[in-house]
């Protein structure tokens, strides 16, 4: 049980930064491509 939360733990805490920086990402290149397009 100590070595699953242990896990869940270092998922959360290394996969949230990581998928807010993938969302910025995306945000910035759907900012881009709406710019090209007007």
């Amino acid at each position: 049980m100590d070595l699953t939360i242990l896990v869940v733990g270092l998922i959360l805490g290394v996969g949230i930064p990581l998928r807010n920086k993938a969302i910025k990402k995306r945000r910035e290149n759907m900012k881009e491509k709406g710019n090209e397009e007007k």
